[in-house]
């Protein structure tokens, strides 16, 4: 009898996996018969199409556009202001040095001012006598 309860397991999830795999079957087939009712549908043709011509579209869109040498007029364009923007980074960079000197004179003529307030007077000794 133990041998008849431990064959019953088995058993069953051999029918389990045989049902499971004609489920999986006939979900195939289901969908292989919606998908080819549906490739035959007014809809997908339409959609089909309308794919096409958006693709022939663009194509001639695209050839048009390298056709109009735009893209080369683009690329010297971005070549042009690459370079005048090269020449005004160096600009400035000079500009910013220039006033970087000025400030640092400006700030050694201030130091020298306040090193000559803070120094005492040397009079003749007027300031004892009073």
């Amino acid at each position: 009898m133990a041998e008849k309860k431990e064959n019953r397991p088995e058993q069953e999830q051999e029918s389990f996996l045989d049902k499971a795999k004609e489920w999986a079957d006939k979900a195939e087939d289901f969908f292989e018969d919606i998908s080819d009712k549906f490739k035959k549908s007014d809809a997908f043709k339409k959609a089909e199409e309308f794919l096409d011509k958006a693709d022939d579209y663009i194509e001639n869109k695209v050839d048009d556009f390298e056709k109009s040498g735009m893209k080369d007029k683009l690329q010297a364009f971005a070549d042009k202001m690459e370079n005048k923007t090269e020449d005004f980074l160096d600009k400035a960079g000079v500009k910013g040095k220039e006033l970087a000197d000025k400030a640092n004179s400006l700030i050694e003529k201030y130091k020298k001012k306040m090193k000559e307030k803070d120094k005492p007077e040397e009079d003749s000794g007027e300031e004892l006598k009073a």
